[in-house]
């Protein structure tokens, strides 16, 4: 094998399935990729290939401007007949709703599902081929995020923000041409759900260092490599430079596939995707303002790395997080939780019952091993860049970089901080500031 810094997309497309040092034999799912200039035109063929002679297409109002003509247009030249549902509504939601409205316009004459989006259309897609049992492919209009190569949907259900077992594409169809004119939030979202990376790869880490979980250095080592090459052209965004799109739009795909080699998100998403999480619950509960995922996520990023910033000058004190545990009350944080985020946070409560985290005696175990692993935990925030060095990164680029940027106050992001250790069962930041 290629030392990991050195493979691309190409390489990791090629190994196909494999037995990996961590115990796993990985796949990535995905068949085929192609993020080219042009892409768009290798559609029929690619069509072929996956043996779909009718696809359904699916893309809301805003995403079919950007491709769907040029799609059409490809498949009328190759005699392909097809269907299309276009969502009509300014903004397709990730919800119950709009997937039945999907399932609901499905001609059951096609045998293959071609969504022509990005995130929302994409995760809807990818449900409604499960749903189906049809192929499904993606012909990604914006790197905005890193769903392309999973098998899971990112939705919201009850009232809580859950990613969802769908299907994985059988191929992506990136057509730099297309790319390169999303619009410059897109691309700003894109960065934003890389330079999240930095903290879920850091957390995966201190979680197989605290609590034992499985974590693959390989995995590990491919989302790094994607990372540094989208902060190494990045600034090309700004010029909407094919090189630095195609690093932005490969870095999701590569992430995507990072997630389905692990078996989890662990590689792709910490307690930045969280406060992101939050804020998007908030806004279906009260209708509050949200923003882009990957903007959301990017912000969310910033915000984590002033948290171990500070925790770089933490010194564990075994007295004073026993005594602060022992006087913690679920009641009253539960109440708290239903408060600020609504019917969602039932199901927050419900998951606690579970996992049980906020246990005294797995407290106590769990403090323990914190302080026996202190140093190690350091070695790996240690390397960490700075809150300065990506906020100046994202300045640089013009993506927001403060929560007020899209009506999150300052006394909220505190309150968000501190429940986003109940939106999963994984050990991130805050649960480990909780324990000490």
């Amino acid at each position: 094998m290629k030392n990991i810094e050195k493979m691309t997309l190409s390489d990791w497309m090629e190994k196909c399935s494999f037995l990996c040092d961590c115990g796993k034999t990985h796949t990535p799912g995905l068949q085929k990729v192609v993020i080219e200039a042009g892409a768009i035109e290798k559609l029929p063929g690619l069509l072929q290939e996956a043996g779909i002679q009718k696809p359904f297409l699916l893309s809301g109002r805003h995403t079919f401007a950007a491709a769907g003509d040029k799609v059409c247009g490809v498949l009328e030249n190759a005699g392909i007949a097809h269907t299309k549902f276009v969502f009509d509504q300014e903004q397709v939601l990730p919800t119950e709703q709009s997937v039945g409205s999907a399932v609901m316009h499905f001609d059951h004459s096609c045998d293959g599902v071609v969504a022509i989006g990005s995130g929302v259309i994409n995760d809807i897609g990818k449900i409604l081929a499960r749903t189906t049992g049809r192929t499904y492919l993606i012909v990604a209009t914006a790197p905005s995020m890193d769903g392309y190569g999973s098998a899971t949907s990112s939705m919201e259900m009850d009232g809580l923000k859950v990613s969802l077992d769908s299907t994985f594409a059988w191929g992506v169809v990136g057509d730099l041409d297309v790319l390169r004119q999303a619009p410059m939030k897109m691309l700003h979202a894109g960065v934003g759900d890389m330079l999240a990376k930095y903290i879920s790869l850091c957390e995966w880490k201190i979680a197989e260092i605290l609590v034992g979980e499985y974590h693959c250095d390989l995995v590990h080592g491919m989302v790094e490599a994607a990372l540094e090459q989208c902060v190494k052209f990045g600034p090309g965004l700004l010029r909407r430079e094919p090189e630095a799109v195609r690093s932005v739009m490969e870095g999701m795909v590569i992430a995507g596939m990072a997630m389905t080699y692990a078996g989890l998100s662990r590689p792709a998403s910490g307690m930045e995707h969280y406060f992101s999480h939050i804020w998007d619950m908030r806004s279906l509960a009260f209708g509050t303002q949200a923003e882009l995922h990957g903007i959301q996520c990017g912000v969310g990023t910033l915000l984590s790395l002033k948290i171990y910033d500070y925790l770089r000058n933490v010194t564990p004190d075994r007295e004073k997080a026993l005594a602060y545990v022992a006087g913690f009350s679920r009641e009253d944080w539960n109440k708290q939780l239903e408060a600020f985020i609504g019917p969602g946070a039932q199901a927050m409560i419900a998951e606690e019952n579970k996992s049980g985290k906020y246990n005294l005696q797995k407290h106590a175990q769990r403090l323990e091993r914190i302080l026996e692993k202190w140093d190690e935990i350091m070695v790996v925030v240690n390397k960490l860049p700075t809150y300065e060095q990506v906020y100046q990164f994202m300045t640089e680029l013009g993506a927001p970089t403060t929560p007020a940027a899209f009506g999150v106050m300052p006394e909220q992001v505190r309150t968000t901080f501190t429940m986003t250790k109940d939106i999963r069962d994984k050990y991130i930041a805050s649960r480990l500031l909780w324990d000490l």
